[in-house]
């Protein structure tokens, strides 16, 4: 097995990354999750420097100004996401591939900055309404939020094409199974 391999999963939020995500961590021993930086709020039950580095938006700025990120991306107004160089060194160096559940443009800036050796998977839903469902079931933003998310998911879609591959989530299970050959595949057989 060759190290140094990135996962790319991209797509609309509510579109199931996270959950196929975790689901990829928990099968493949070889695969390390590249914790993001963030400014926006913790959800729920995530915890800082294992879900996201939560900070602030003059901490992020500085980050920016000293070029210590790999990509970077203001998301929504004001609400910063971005993938670390030195997240991406140490999970190398202890000789692990990279999963990133990142947004739909850091993922492209990824997969164009290491175009050999990452996988890019775009993951989406069979509409905007389901995304819509899934948004509201997970009980953690305001309307105002969730209608920004569904704006922002019309513009990422526009994007799938330019990933390796599209994966249509609208059976759990399936999708989950279809991240894993294809995961599998890059890792493995390469």
């Amino acid at each position: 097995m060759k190290k140094g391999k990135m996962i790319i999963l991209s797509g609309p939020s509510g579109s199931g990354k996270s959950t196929i995500s975790n689901y990829l961590l928990s099968k493949i021993p070889e695969l390390k999750f590249s914790t993001s930086c963030t400014t926006r709020n913790s959800r729920n039950k995530e915890i800082h420097g294992k879900d996201y580095y939560f900070v602030s938006i003059e901490t992020f700025i500085y980050k920016i100004k000293k070029l210590q990120f790999a990509e970077w991306e203001e998301v929504y107004p004001r609400i910063f996401y971005g993938t670390l160089k030195s997240e991406i060194h140490k999970n190398w160096k202890d000789n692990k591939h990279i999963l990133f559940d990142i947004d739909v443009k850091g993922g492209l800036n990824l997969k164009k900055q290491y175009p050999h050796n990452s996988l890019s998977i775009f993951i989406m839903v069979e509409s905007i309404e389901k995304l819509r469902e899934r948004l509201i079931l997970r009980n953690s933003e305001s309307k105002e939020k969730i209608d920004l998310r569904l704006n922002k998911a019309k513009e990422e879609q526009r994007y799938a094409n330019k990933f390796d591959f599209v994966l249509l989530n609208i059976d759990l299970l399936e999708a989950k199974k279809e991240a894993m050959n294809l995961v599998s595949k890059f890792i493995f057989n390469e």
